[in-house]
């Protein structure tokens, strides 16, 4: 269980890094568009280092934060006593909410054309 949390703090250091470099490349390019130079090439710009510094902090605060190893500890738990649904039962769910949309659009749009007449009928008068 300790592997997924973990797996998941790698991943929201990433994820943050990816989010920070477009942050940070868009208030660079707001303020001075010639600030973003290139370091590695056309694909790492100063904006991608700031970037990448702030998902690795991130990664390092929660990963040695006990707080948050033992929230994601109490998550993965939870998520094992979870009962999810057979295929059938969902493909069964998903057609039923499909037919009760296409019939409750049917009825929206029949009282919209009905409205529509009476309110054009109304501005005649």
């Amino acid at each position: 269980m300790e592997k997924y949390v973990k797996l998941g703090i790698v991943i929201t250091g990433i994820l943050t890094w990816i989010l920070m470099a477009a942050f940070f490349q868009t208030v660079i390019n707001w303020i001075n568009p010639d600030w973003d130079i290139m370091l590695i090439g056309r694909q790492f710009t100063v904006s991608d280092l700031l970037g990448l510094g702030f998902g690795l902090a991130v990664l390092l605060t929660m990963w040695y934060h006990s707080t948050v190893n033992k929230l994601g500890m109490e998550v993965a738990m939870e998520l094992k006593k979870v009962t999810w649904p057979k295929w059938s039962e969902t493909r069964v769910t998903t057609i039923v909410v499909i037919a009760v949309t296409l019939v409750i659009s049917l009825i929206l749009a029949f009282f919209d054309l009905i409205w529509g007449h009476v309110t054009s009928w109304i501005y005649r008068l």
